[in-house]
């Protein structure tokens, strides 16, 4: 049977008296058949202090961790409910609760912040482990490729730390998978600030394991005054066979063994005639044709030595009745006088009392017109006649053997021309199969890491992954009926895992609170909405009047304004619950009281040549987003107008490709492919990262959140979407529906669970589900 055996090894780097750290790894050793039930487990520990009662106190934390996870066997060995995760959970409250009561019988004084330690435990391909403090764990994943991917567990896994408590030192469990030829290394956090995670990658798996931790502590060796530990985790897979007697010589039945040798002798015999009467088609072509061209050559030879002799023995007969004894045409015998011959004249020759006329033409004489005239297809057949017909003639000439011979020597030359032409393609074909099945596994590595990922929730990993899977998958081209089978499945796949990390909420009928063209059936409305209490407001284009909706009463109203010319109003903010901002196109600006119902215009200092792409507010500033001048600009409130302005970024940041704003403190950018940049003191965060959001974003606008709020919301109107984001970058949910066919703009209202947005000349309602 298959037996997965975790191996641990260790390395400690100590300085006596140079540093006030004690680190210390540990590693049980249960019997085969106790792993085989519970795992292994084992542990880093480092605490900073001065007190010698540290050291105690760490093989309490050690002795604890055995004891309660291994020999309690009313809590453990004996417990077929419990999942190895839960064994794990009991055994931790239990070791915080002796290094509570150790901590205070024993009135030791500890930094809980100082305490830095990870327990892990792996049963089969499970890893589950808590960690305390500051501390490194990657895993070195191996893909394929023979290649290792290093994902940082803590990273993908750890929420922002919290000061520990001493009752409750260890207070998470993190749950993962490891498989064989996987590495877990586990370092102090201070070998990271001499080593990057690719060197360690290398110094690990580019050597036997041991070896990479003893290159690793001859470097850590040379650093001064600094402790470290290390400790290493791998799978590997030992088969045991099962014990079988013996047999003695007398047992041992000799026939039947050679009997077995014959068989595979035959075995091996007909493999190898196999082989040998199976040849590829080159080599017997090449043996055929050969042999072809020798019989051709043979009966060339022959041939041409029958036609020599036959000319040497048999005299030619020119004419009918004439023997003549030479075999050349000689006529001087029979026209003895004649000097001249008339080109056009008529050669008369008497033999045996018979008259012969014989035209006889001139060198270079044209033929008669008659001939000359005669159809274009009568010359083609001469010319055809002139080409083939002597071959032809020559051929029903040879005799039957020979005959047979040249036929087969043809199709013999049309099969050699052939199989090179087959070869040609097939060379062809087999470099198209190569990249295809280069890419092809190219892409299934691809989800392979995303399923990697995803075992530490590395979300946003496993989402580049896959969509980059799926990006190989839409560039192949099958040829055939297996290379199209196994695309589609490669891509069901692909299709599965991100149709769950897409986070897609399909709203099917989202309910419609008002219509403004109840109001007026022309209306056109802006793609401006903005909440005032419990009301709406936007514009109706056409007349240019602002339109109210109540929300809760759903009753519509209009606000007319024909003394202001207002134009198209697109961007507006609320100040405060008595004023709303509204701008146009022309960047005139217009305060709208929600209390009054009245509306004014209103000064704003904006720059002359300014293009204002967004508008927001915070704690009664303005905030404008001016793509055109880089520039994002405060205003503050001087009187009843806003001429007071800051320009607010302090470094090189392109806004050109930015397409909204939001402020909660923080001021964050809506960028056009989707991505989101944080500024804080002027300047972006770089740390900050937003997931990659799939299906991918077209036009995004409308970016919004407030101080109170966790997430950050904004929509994109070809796709159907509203998309929610936390303020950490995470995609949260993304709200899609068919209905959303002209989204313009939305308000949120957290307390109500409720986003209402404006599509079209209608105001939806959807409830949400992340804020349940």
């Amino acid at each position: 049977m298959d037996y997965l055996e975790t191996k641990i090894n260790q390395l400690v780097v100590e300085r006596p008296g140079k540093s006030k750290s004690f680190v210390r790894t540990f590693s049980t050793k249960p019997t085969r058949d106790l792993a085989g039930k519970v795992g292994k487990i084992f542990g880093l520990i480092e605490i900073y202090s001065n007190d010698e009662q540290v050291a105690k106190l760490i093989d309490l934390i050690i002795e604890e961790l055995k004891n309660n996870y291994y020999y309690q066997k009313s809590n453990f060995a004996d417990d077929k409910f419990l999942s190895v995760s839960e064994k794990f959970e009991l055994t931790l409250k239990k070791t915080n609760l002796a290094i509570a009561a150790f901590l205070e019988s024993e009135q030791i004084l500890l930094d809980l912040d100082k305490i830095n330690i990870i327990i892990a435990v792996v049963f089969n391909q499970e890893l589950h482990f808590a960690v305390v403090g500051n501390v490194g764990a990657i895993l070195f994943y191996h893909t394929n490729l023979d290649t290792y991917r290093i994902i940082n567990i803590l990273d993908a896994s750890v929420p922002n730390a919290t000061s520990p408590d001493p009752f409750r030192l260890f207070a998470q469990i993190i749950s993962g998978k490891i498989k064989p030829r996987d590495i877990l290394f586990i370092g102090t956090a201070n070998i990271f600030d001499y080593f990057s995670m690719d060197k360690i990658k290398n110094i690990i798996t580019s050597n036997l394991l041991v070896e990479g931790l003893i290159e690793l502590q001859k470097t850590l060796e040379q650093t001064p005054k600094e402790n470290f530990g290390v400790i290493t985790a791998e799978l590997e897979l030992l088969a045991f066979a099962e014990k079988r007697p013996i047999a003695s010589n007398q047992e041992f039945d000799y026939q039947k063994a050679a009997s077995r040798d014959s068989v595979k002798e035959m075995m091996k015999t007909e493999k190898e005639t196999e082989k040998f009467l199976t040849p590829s088609l080159l080599p017997e072509v090449k043996k055929y044709f050969v042999a072809g061209k020798n019989l051709f050559g043979a009966y060339a030879g022959k041939t041409k030595a029958k036609a020599f002799n036959l000319y040497k023995t048999k005299k030619p007969n020119l004419v009918p009745g004439l023997n003549l004894k030479k075999p050349s045409l000689d006529f001087g015998p029979l026209v003895p006088k004649i000097k001249k011959i008339n080109p056009l004249a008529n050669v008369h020759i008497n033999i045996d009392h018979k008259k012969i006329t014989q035209p006889v033409l001139a060198l270079g004489q044209k033929i008669n017109s008659k001939f000359k005239h005669k159809p274009i297809w009568s010359k083609l057949g001469n010319i055809t006649n002139r080409i083939f017909g002597n071959p032809i003639n020559k051929y029903k000439k040879l005799p039957k053997s020979s005959q047979i011979l040249l036929i087969t020597t043809i199709i013999l030359a049309v099969l050699f021309s052939l199989s090179i032409f087959w070869l040609a393609a097939k060379n062809i074909q087999d470099k198209k199969n190569e990249a295809f099945n280069l890419v092809f596994n190219q892409a299934e590595d691809k989800k392979n890491e995303a399923e990697a990922s995803l075992i530490y929730r590395d979300e946003n990993q496993a989402r580049q992954f896959l969509v980059d899977a799926k990006n190989m998958i839409l560039a192949l081209k099958p040829t055939t009926k297996s290379q199209k089978q196994q695309v589609w499945l490669l891509e069901q796949g692909i299709e599965e895992q991100l149709a769950k990390l897409r986070h897609i909420i399909e709203v099917t009928e989202p309910i419609q609170i008002v219509n403004f063209q109840n109001l007026d059936s022309q209306a056109k409305i802006s793609k401006l909405a903005l909440l005032s209490g419990r009301n709406v407001y936007t514009q109706n284009q056409n007349n240019q009047s602002i339109y109210k909706a109540n929300l809760s009463s759903r009753i519509m109203s209009a606000i007319l304004t024909p003394d202001l010319d207002t134009a198209v109003l697109d961007l507006g903010a609320s100040v405060s619950e008595s004023e709303l901002i509204l701008l146009n196109s022309k960047n005139q600006a217009f305060k709208l009281d929600p209390k009054t119902d009245s509306l004014q215009k209103i000064k704003i200092s904006f720059e002359a040549n300014a293009a204002i792409a967004d508008l927001t507010a915070f704690k009664g500033q303005i905030y404008t987003l001016d793509t055109k001048n880089n520039k994002i600009n405060r205003y503050t409130k001087d009187k009843n107008e806003y001429t007071k302005v800051n320009s607010w970024i302090k470094d090189d940041t392109n806004l050109a490709d930015s397409s909204s704003i939001a402020v909660d403190g923080s001021i964050y950018l809506l960028k056009k492919d989707g991505q989101i940049q944080k500024l804080e003191n002027g300047k972006i965060i770089t740390s900050f990262k937003t997931n990659v959001i799939d299906p991918k974003v077209q036009n995004p606008t409308k970016l919004k959140t407030d101080e109170f709020s966790k997430y950050l919301y904004f929509i994109d109107g070809p796709t159907k979407r509203i998309i929610v984001m936390d303020k950490e970058g995470k995609l949260i949910n993304q709200y899609f529906s068919n209905s959303f066919d002209d989204l313009k703009d939305f308000v949120v209202i957290e307390k109500e669970k409720k986003i209402y947005i404006l599509n079209g000349n209608s105001i939806f309602g959807v409830p949400t589900e992340h804020l349940k």
